[in-house]
């Protein structure tokens, strides 16, 4: 048995897999399915993500394997990651001198063919592999390379967007201390035109990572392994077990969950960047336009949305669509079984005096929006919870959804300079009630 060289960067690919804060955390369904979808497309019985640490190889997901980590003196993958092949592939480690002895082989999974593509960043570091197992000599065919290279950049796009998720995370802890410490030491318009300049810094930021994630690293890839999903379907379905075809089905669901975050990341990156420019309408009119893109969820759930008041919105047109858009589309999909949905609402003019609790612009006017529905509604304890990106109250099973919506309502309130608060209980529905400043 030969032992693996050690990275020329070693110093530096463990600092950079400690930036991911990965390590023996739980295991993730996404990571999950793709190990599913790898053993699959490659006909193994083991598939794994691994990460190397300088002691072990720790497994963020191991397909038919039930042991979560082995020794790096034993780790195929620490010679995976140091090779300048492509895919490191052994077909058969028992006949091979860098594995012989190695008790991996000669004992408990009894590895023969081994076959690991290097997780690597933007920069060629290398954080660990992908790899497929079997304990049989064989060899893989071309495509499933291939496909086999489309689930590594997938994974590594799952690392990325989980660092930039914790960044964001920890940006906006920082920026909740900060603000308390303005409050303490200045005026309040000073202390409001120091948090605007911090937000925007920490929006370009996002919107750059966003950006980058969204529009190609993730939505490509995922657009490849949708390609092979319905390939396999086509070609293949029958002849899959009946375990087989039903893992196919959930690894199809998970990547159309996968989708529908991408695409809800989008749009709340976007919610800064799509128009500048303030207009001052008629509430009713906006609502009408987003009831009439609803109408065929309205007509299919027999949804009843009325407008019991009208009054003048001084807003960004198509990022107040996107808000009433999402607590409309919200309503219909909380709504109580066997009752028809209804969603109600209603404007008036108000003064900043008025509302001294929402620490409003005394000088000022604002459009205050109140938009309930009789759906099944949630504890109050949770009412700011409610508007953190990728917080839920519900499991999949009970309500799909990514968690997004109601963070790009409060995004877009606050990028009008507004407020936003909620009243709801078990089973009474809610009301969302909306402040917005009222051009002069």
């Amino acid at each position: 048995m030969t032992k693996a060289k050690i990275h020329p960067k070693e110093k530096e690919r463990l600092a950079l897999l400690d930036s991911y804060s990965i390590l023996d955390t739980l295991p993730e369904k996404d990571y999950d399915n793709l190990t599913q979808l790898a053993a699959e497309i490659c006909q193994t019985p083991i598939s794994l993500i691994t990460l190397l640490d300088d002691k072990r190889q720790w497994f963020k997901s191991h397909y038919g394997l039930e042991t979560s980590e082995t020794p790096i003196e034993d780790a195929f993958c620490a010679h995976a990651i140091t090779s300048d092949e492509p895919i490191f592939t052994t077909e058969d480690a028992r006949e091979d001198s860098r594995f012989q002895n190695n008790p991996l082989v000669t004992g408990d999974p009894n590895i023969v063919f081994y076959a690991g593509i290097p997780l690597k960043n933007a920069n060629g570091l290398p954080l660990g592999t992908l790899c497929v197992i079997d304990n049989k000599p064989r060899n893989l065919k071309q495509s499933q390379k291939e496909s086999l290279n489309i689930l590594s950049e997938q994974v590594i796009n799952l690392l990325e967007l989980r660092k930039n998720k914790l960044e964001l995370e920890r940006a906006h802890k920082k920026l909740k201390k900060f603000s308390k410490k303005l409050e303490r030491k200045v005026f309040q318009r000073t202390n409001q035109l120091e948090i605007k300049t911090i937000k925007l810094e920490l929006m370009i930021n996002d919107l750059e990572s966003f950006n980058h994630i969204c529009s190609h690293d993730l939505q490509e890839p995922l657009r490849k392994i949708q390609m092979f999903i319905s390939q396999i379907s086509d070609t293949e379905f029958n002849n899959l077990s009946e375990a087989g075809k039903h893992k196919l089905e959930r690894i199809d669901l998970s990547a159309v969950r996968m989708r529908n975050l991408i695409q809800d990341l989008m749009a709340y990156g976007a919610t800064e960047s799509i128009d500048n420019s303030l207009t001052t309408v008629s509430l009713k009119n906006l609502v009408l336009d987003v009831k009439d893109i609803l109408s065929e969820e309205l007509k299919e759930h027999k949804t009843l949305l009325r407008v019991q008041k009208d009054c003048p919105i001084t807003v960004r047109p198509v990022q107040f669509k996107q808000l009433l858009f999402n607590l409309f589309t919200n309503a219909i999909k909380f709504s109580k079984n066997e009752i028809k949905p209804t969603i109600k609402v209603h404007g008036s003019v108000v003064n900043g005096t008025d509302y001294p609790e929402l620490n409003l612009n005394e000088d000022r006017q604002y459009s205050r929006i109140l938009i309930s529905d009789n759906g099944i509604g949630f504890d109050q304890k949770y009412e700011n919870k409610v508007f953190e990106i990728f917080q839920r109250l519900h499991s999949d099973e009970e309500y799909q959804g990514t968690g997004i919506g109601l963070a790009i309502v409060k995004r877009i309130v606050t990028t009008h300079s507004g407020q936003i608060r909620v009243e709801s209980s078990l089973g009474n529905g809610a009301v969302f009630d909306i402040f917005i400043p009222l051009a002069d």
